[in-house]
């Protein structure tokens, strides 16, 4: 068995080198184009393999850190390429709904794990990931879920939520490459590091793209 989960866990570092690589094509590339549709499909699939050798290794081994990138980032990954579907109509179907609730009680679940850890042994371990992913998978969820209830997106909300949740699996994939080969102490600081960097980066993104839907108003 052991000899098994070897290949797997190849296989999950190996798509993941391609997932980090195709990805950063893909945010540099011009936006429609052929190479960054292109890069994107590759990026999407890449982590696809990832996720699921990453849930095989984490339930075989009981890790929660694998366990929990992987499900954050599937959710990611899942629903920003699902909202590209929804450029003019919001049109939910059954995996949309039934995706949306499993990571909700992941997320949950990961929250609930957070608190109950930081109130036992303190900001330490796996006690931050758990409260950053556990909160911002639920607080996506619910979201999804309210949007879900609409007839279509807001003018530009498409490509905003593309942006944002692509870019978010990116981060959580970065995570997982700074942790498992960075060993710094305190190691929660290589936990949320590409977090502090990424954030402001999607968001200055996301306010770029507004500008030019018309959605704030462009400064004097």
């Amino acid at each position: 068995m052991e000899q098994i989960m070897d290949i797997i866990l190849f296989l999950h570092a190996f798509s993941g080198g391609i997932s980090l690589v195709a990805g950063m094509i893909a945010i540099f590339a011009a936006k429609g184009k052929k190479l960054h549709n292109t890069s994107g499909v590759i990026y999407y699939w890449g982590m696809m393999a990832v996720v699921v050798t990453g849930l095989i290794l984490g339930f075989y081994r009981t890790n929660i850190f694998i366990l929990t990138i992987a499900v954050f980032s599937f959710y990611m990954v899942f629903s920003g390429r699902r909202t590209l579907l929804f450029k003019k109509q919001l049109k939910p179907i059954f995996k949309d709904w039934f995706f949306n609730i499993l990571c909700l009680l992941c997320g949950l679940f990961m929250l609930y794990l957070g608190i109950s850890n930081l109130l036992r042994i303190g900001f330490a371990g796996a006690v931050p990931m758990l409260l950053v992913f556990g909160f911002f998978l639920s607080w996506m969820c619910v979201d999804d879920l309210k949007l879900f209830s609409k007839k279509k997106y807001q003018k530009g909300q498409w490509l905003l939520t593309h942006i944002g949740r692509i870019s978010g699996s990116y981060i959580a994939t970065s995570t997982a490459f700074l942790v498992t080969n960075i060993h710094w102490e305190p190691q929660w600081i290589v936990w949320l590091l590409p977090t502090a960097v990424g954030t402001p980066l999607i968001t200055l993104a996301t306010r770029n793209w507004k500008r030019k839907f018309g959605l704030i108003k462009q400064s004097n």
